[in-house]
């Protein structure tokens, strides 16, 4: 409720505006219903490029609009009144996601500038268990690829096409996809995020995720990257694109010059390396039309690399190559195996680590030898069981932040 006083009346505004909403159930409630959200980040440091800004080292991360009708030259008073729902929180998410209970908020009034740049980078909403953007229809539900709180981890060699040294952690990135799609099926909206867990090589890459739509699919996408513990995007973001057809996201370009420690192109692979938290990313695809859910998502997706250093992209075998700067089909290298069937590109779940510089994965991973000569029979537990002194430990909670 936002009360002011103009010319010796009162004035009361209840129509509260906010980038995002969500059905929630209030607690002792039978039925969820629409409410207004603010979602943000804890902990978070925002810097506002406004020269005027005061928002500098705050954590300010939503905004909150009232449409006032009335000149506010003659205003002597104002007054603000926020109510927060108190959610059914038995219910799990969304409901305790949305729980403010567990501190205090910051409230502050915002320049038309600071609005403008906390809108774009909308902090935290690509991890709402549930959100509604503005325009977007009030009855999506998501599905989260692998899972609402676990990731996909995709592991590289960029000596392709011969073996190298077969250390799996050129580079390592976890990521993960949520679909959001309609009471009729139909896929809206396709978000993910992810994080650069390590990277072991002397080479130049960028990292994409492949989004494999039909041709019929037309709509925008737009693309954040922060630099290592960041708050703030990089310079540059978003990036925003249309796209018709499948979609090649550049998620992370030319991560030599973001992802290091030191003077030291090795990150997260040394063993007396101390964990460094990567760079991360959020990208954002909007269907013009929706589309049903088989045609939208393949999962685990096509997370593949481009070397700028050969000029080779690196997929999980069964996939093709699909830039046109890369030399892939000229060279004739369409398959992403070696001579001896072993595969350049891996898709692991979020408990697997990397071996250690220098290190074959074969060494590290005793049971994979096996795996790979049983085509994936034996052994399927693989990962699971290194040896300890072969890998660099890196849990979830060192990279995801």
């Amino acid at each position: 409720v936002l009360a002011l006083t103009i010319d010796g009346v009162e004035y009361i505004y209840t129509n509260v505006l906010t980038r995002t909403q969500v059905f929630l159930m209030e607690e002792g409630a039978t039925e969820r219903q629409l409410y207004p959200s603010l979602i943000g980040v804890a902990g978070s440091a925002l810097t506002s490029p406004h020269m005027k800004s005061e928002l500098t080292g705050t954590s300010i991360d939503s905004t909150l609009k009232f449409m006032v009708d009335r000149d506010l030259s003659n205003a002597t008073k104002a007054s603000l009144t926020i109510n927060l729902l108190n959610t059914e929180k038995s219910l799990g998410d969304p409901e305790s996601f949305y729980d403010y209970s567990n501190g205090y908020e910051q409230v502050a009034l915002l320049t038309a500038q600071d609005v403008s740049y906390l809108e774009s980078l909308a902090r935290g909403v690509a991890y709402a268990p549930m959100v509604i953007l503005d325009g977007e229809p009030q009855s999506l539900q998501w599905t989260y690829y692998p899972s609402s709180d676990s990731y996909y981890v995709a592991a590289f060699e960029d000596l392709y096409p011969t073996r190298g040294d077969y250390d799996f952690n050129d580079l390592v990135v976890a990521y993960q996809v949520k679909v959001g799609a309609g009471n009729n099926g139909n896929v809206s909206i396709i978000r993910g995020n992810g994080f650069l867990i390590s990277r072991g090589a002397d080479y130049d890459h960028d990292f994409y995720l492949r989004i494999n739509l039909p041709e019929e699919a037309v709509g925008s996408y737009s693309i954040l990257f922060y630099g290592m513990e960041s708050e703030v995007a990089a310079d540059g973001f978003p990036k925003n694109y249309q796209f018709s057809g499948a979609v090649n996201l550049l998620l992370a370009e030319k991560i030599k010059s973001s992802f290091y420690d030191g003077n030291s192109t090795y990150v997260n692979t040394l063993a007396e390396q101390a964990i460094i938290k990567g760079p991360r990313f959020e990208f954002d695809l909007i269907l013009d039309t929706g589309l049903p859910i088989e045609l939208g998502v393949q999962a685990p997706f096509d997370a593949f690399i481009y070397v700028h250093d050969t000029q080779y992209e690196i997929h999980r075998n069964g996939y093709s190559s699909v830039l046109a700067h890369s030399v892939n089909n000229s060279n004739g290298h369409t398959e992403f195996l070696d001579s001896g069937g072993f595969p350049f590109s891996l898709i692991l779940n979020e408990g697997w680590m990397p071996p250690l510089a220098g290190v074959d994965m074969g060494i590290a991973y005793p049971d994979l030898l096996e795996h790979l000569d049983s085509k994936g029979k034996n052994k399927q537990t693989w990962y699971i069981n290194p040896d300890a002194s072969k890998i660099k430990s890196i849990p979830f909670v060192s990279w995801q932040w």
